[in-house]
């Protein structure tokens, strides 16, 4: 996960030296906060550029995008967006609602008074206590878990009151030493909840402002390294769920380029590297962090040599394509791509098939190619659910004429290979064939708003949650059409219902039809008798159905 303190770390180098360029010369025109977690930003570029950021907890990007043709991960317009949100959100005090008071906010006050060297001794001492107290027979249940992560939110508090009081070390030694207990708990406590992983980040969090703080001693800053490079080998950090252990290697990275200890940090890396599994996500990862890392101190021979020697791994090859793209250089970024999907083809991983396609599009859009963008969007929009974001890209690139004759020659495509593929299975399927058919083309009319045909698929589905989903789209200007689908299915689902919540939810379809449908009351009602007639032996059915008999 990229962060407001690394990103310019993680992203290819070239993309981050334009986007700085776009931000030092003020091309960030707009910056908004636009909801909790959520920013826009306006971006002058060839055109005015429009990215959308989600930032968590201050400081994790979780997602973002740009309304412009690029198709890469990350373009150069986030990236001078992301430079300004860091300096806005560095101005921002955070401010973090105190828990109820309780015993441990007696102790806390009387730890803070009684500050001395052995800070961090106190501190540890606190924590322990209250996990002794939360904690029975070696272990911390889910209704204790709760109690137990506030009353240590209630101590971290304080390392982030020194934190914005400008008192740094203490507010590492408080960091680490809720870190450092906390972290433990992962291995005997029911933390299905969240909770104690919710505290975790949050020290995690502290260090990382800490880290950022440009008034941060040198003595600081060394203690803090010390301590990243220790925890950063415990494997309980990486092996019980979350991503804190990766986000401390983010800070790991980030003091050991502010101290000039760069080899220590690499030979971390290699480290890593070398003990980890083949082909596992943390080999992966550690790979593309040492080419970045060395882009980022200049070594590029050697990150380039990196990249060569793994480049079947996706995660690195993406790195040479992003940068490549950036070049201009399309024919080789089209050709790394292409012997990326073989690969992936033979592991079996479809989903990076997809992820390459998808890039290939990317590429097909910054080049113009219309025969290219109009295979893939075509393809990514009908590839497992409709897509509409793709599929009006594919229309766009055709003229209403074109658009016409296209659309239809899909439809009548779709038509015969449903067709087909159902003829194959007669005999072996519950449904007809329009049921198929709907699935494939209801999308396709109510985009192209061919509510007719739409009209004419539904008529011979028996389903009726199946019916309903385009209740909306053709209530309006086919009510009484609407009707003749819905009596049969209501008796159908009457027939082969069997729960009181089933009679319930039948009951409560009938009765928004008649709302919907004021004609065809009596008709509805006249089914809901039949069935609790059909039924003498079903006293759920009657109960429930019996409220639809009370609207004549």
């Amino acid at each position: 996960m990229l962060t407001l303190d690394t990103f310019d770390l993680m992203v290819d180098q070239t993309i981050v030296r334009h986007g700085r360029e776009y931000y030092e010369n003020g091309a960030v025109t707009e910056l908004t906060e636009t909801g909790k977690d959520n920013w826009q930003a306006k971006v002058k570029g060839s055109e005015l550029y429009t990215v959308q950021v989600e930032i968590l907890r201050k400081d994790y990007i979780t997602s973002y995008s740009c309304s412009c043709p690029y198709k890469g991960k990350t373009c150069k317009h986030v990236v001078a967006a992301l430079f300004v949100l860091r300096g806005e959100l560095a101005k921002k005090t955070v401010r973090r609602k105190a828990p109820e008071k309780d015993s441990a906010t007696v102790e806390v006050r009387v730890a803070s008074k009684n500050i001395s060297r052995d800070i961090g001794k106190k501190y540890t001492s606190l924590i322990k206590g209250i996990i002794r107290r939360n904690t029975k027979k070696s272990f911390v249940d889910y209704r204790s878990v709760h109690n137990l992560a506030n009353e240590i939110s209630i101590v971290l508090e304080e390392g982030y009151n020194h934190f914005h009081k400008g008192n740094f070390s203490h507010a590492f030694v408080v960091a680490r030493s809720v870190l450092t207990e906390t972290v433990n708990l992962l291995t005997y406590c029911d933390d299905s909840g969240g909770y104690i992983q919710d505290v975790i980040y949050s020290c995690v969090q502290l260090i990382r402002l800490i880290v950022a703080a440009e008034e941060l001693a040198l003595d600081v800053k060394e203690g803090i390294f010390v301590f990243l490079q220790s925890a950063t080998n415990d494997p309980v950090y990486f092996d019980y769920g979350g991503d804190f252990g990766y986000e401390m290697v983010d800070i790991y990275q980030s003091i050991a380029l502010q101290l000039n200890k760069g080899n220590v940090f690499l030979s971390f890396v290699d480290d890593q590297i070398a003990a980890a599994k083949e082909e596992s996500y943390r080999k992966k990862y550690f790979l593309v962090r040492k080419i970045v890392f060395l882009k980022a101190i200049g070594n590029i021979s050697d990150a380039q040599q990196l990249i060569q020697q793994y480049l079947h791994i996706a995660e690195v090859r993406q790195e040479e394509v992003n940068s490549v793209i950036e070049k201009g250089n399309f024919p080789l970024a089209k050709k790394l791509i292409a012997d990326g999907i073989e690969i992936a083809r033979s592991q079996g991983y479809p989903g990076i098939v997809s992820d390459w396609e998808e890039e290939l599009l990317g590429i097909a859009v910054l080049e113009d190619d219309k025969a290219t963008i109009r295979h893939y969007t075509k393809y990514f929009a009908f590839l497992k659910n409709f897509d509409q974001a793709y599929y009006n890209q594919w229309k766009e690139t055709f003229t209403p004429a074109e658009w016409k004759e296209e659309i239809e020659k899909y439809i009548e495509g779709t038509i015969a290979n449903v067709t087909s593929e159902y003829q194959k299975n007669e005999g072996k399927v519950w449904y007809s064939l329009e049921t198929p058919l709907l699935n494939a083309l209801a999308p396709v009319y109510i985009e192209e708003k061919y509510f007719d045909r739409l009209l004419a698929l539904m008529s011979k589905e028996a389903d009726l949650d199946r019916v309903l989903k385009y209740h909306d789209l053709l209530i309006r200007e086919y009510p009484l059409q609407l009707l003749a689908i819905y009596l049969p299915a209501f008796e159908y689902e009457g027939d082969v219902v069997g729960s009181r919540a089933e009679y319930a939810k039948l009951a409560t379809k009938m009765k928004m039809v008649i709302q919907a449908i004021p004609e065809g009351k009596e008709q509805i009602i006249a089914i809901a008798e039949k069935l609790i007639h059909k039924y003498p032996r079903r006293p759920a059915m009657i109960e429930k159905l019996s409220t639809v008999l009370e609207m004549r």
